[in-house]
């Protein structure tokens, strides 16, 4: 009986260690990341879809403090970090035009102050192909952060942040399924 109650806590801690961590369409998603020696913790993930049929990247967003609300998400002035997983290649002229679209829709009276910084973004990001991994990472006090493909900049100011956040859970997101499924739901 011993044995059978050790057994039983060791699977307990091993299936505790994996709790949160998931798999979406084929990209591993872990339950936290680390970002500035801070450990945030996932608030959902999902796939964006284009027409319906095509899958173009998994995104998972981690934040300090989980939240369902997206007002809060956005505007809360924490550690917040977006991992897009790519599941097809996409041109960088595809890819800055469909996000541009969604910033506007979400920010579209900010959009004059944003212009400089979307155009820095345009400028250092690279086409994605199927399997990259671009990284938006906003760090109080510094900006968003950017990496991919071997490639970083840092864009002040967590207006752009918020913006740039918004395009997946402002009021007029990308997709709706998925800001349900960023927010947890």
């Amino acid at each position: 009986m011993k044995l059978l109650e050790i057994t039983m806590v060791c699977c307990s801690a091993v299936m505790s260690g994996t709790a949160g961590a998931r798999e979406v369409s084929g990209v591993s998603v872990p339950a936290t990341a680390t970002v500035a020696h801070k450990e945030l913790t996932l608030n959902g993930a999902g796939v964006r879809t284009e027409k319906a049929f095509f899958k173009v990247y998994v995104v998972a967003l981690y934040l300090e403090q989980p939240t369902s609300d997206a007002r809060s998400a956005i505007a809360s002035d924490q550690e917040k970090h977006l991992v897009l997983s790519m599941l097809r290649a996409v041109s960088r002229e595809q890819f800055i035009e469909a996000l541009e679209t969604d910033i506007e829709r979400n920010s579209s009276g900010r959009m004059p102050i944003l212009r400089a910084r979307l155009d820095l973004l345009q400028k250092a990001l690279p086409a994605l192909e199927k399997g990259d991994v671009l990284t938006v990472t906003y760090l109080p006090g510094s900006g968003t952060v950017l990496r991919g493909q071997g490639q970083k900049m840092t864009i002040p100011g967590k207006d752009f942040a918020d913006a740039l956040l918004s395009a997946w859970l402002g009021p007029s997101p990308i997709s709706g399924d998925l800001k349900r499924q960023l927010l947890g739901g």
